[in-house]
C-alpha cells in the first residue's frame, strides 16, 4: 500500500456516512481512481435496483478522493451524474474516477459507474474546491 492510498484511506475511514454505504477505495494513482460500493437490500429504491443517492455518493467519494490526493483538503463545488442504465444484478458497482484538471483552486474529476461485467451504468463530472 502506498503512502497515498493510505492517507486516502485513514481520510475515508473518518466519514461514518462512507463507512455505512461500504464505499471502499481499490485503486488510486495520481491520475485515477476505482472504488466500489457493495449491492444489498439497504440500498434498493422501491423499483429494486440500487438508489440514485447512493450511486452520486460513490460517484462523488471516489472522485473527492482523487482530488484529494492531487490537492489535499477539498469540497465538492459541484456534482452531475447521467444515470444510463439501472444498477441491477450486480454483486458491486464500481467507480472509475478521472483526473481532468487540477488547478490552483479548481480540480475537475470525470467518473464512469459500472456493474461487475463492467457495462456502464452512469457518468459525470465533479468539481472540487482546494480549501488549504
Amino acid at each position: 500500500m502506498t503512502d497515498a492510498v493510505k492517507k486516502a484511506e485513514e481520510m475515508l475511514q473518518r466519514g461514518d456516512f462512507i463507512q455505512e454505504l461500504g464505499i471502499e477505495l481499490t485503486e488510486l494513482t495520481k491520475d485515477s481512481a476505482i472504488g466500489r460500493i457493495p449491492f444489498d437490500e439497504k440500498k434498493r429504491n422501491p423499483g429494486g435496483t440500487m438508489h440514485g443517492g447512493c450511486l452520486f455518493a460513490l460517484a462523488d467519494t471516489i472522485a473527492g478522493t482523487l482530488a484529494f490526493n492531487n490537492a489535499g483538503y477539498v469540497v465538492t463545488v459541484e456534482g452531475s451524474l447521467h444515470f444510463l442504465a439501472a444498477a441491477a444484478g450486480t454483486r458491486y458497482v464500481y467507480c472509475k474516477a478521472a483526473l481532468k484538471r487540477c488547478g490552483k483552486s479548481i480540480i475537475t474529476v470525470s467518473v464512469d459507474l459500472t456493474d461487475d461485467e463492467g457495462m456502464l451504468l452512469d457518468t459525470g463530472c465533479f468539481t472540487y474546491y482546494r480549501v488549504q
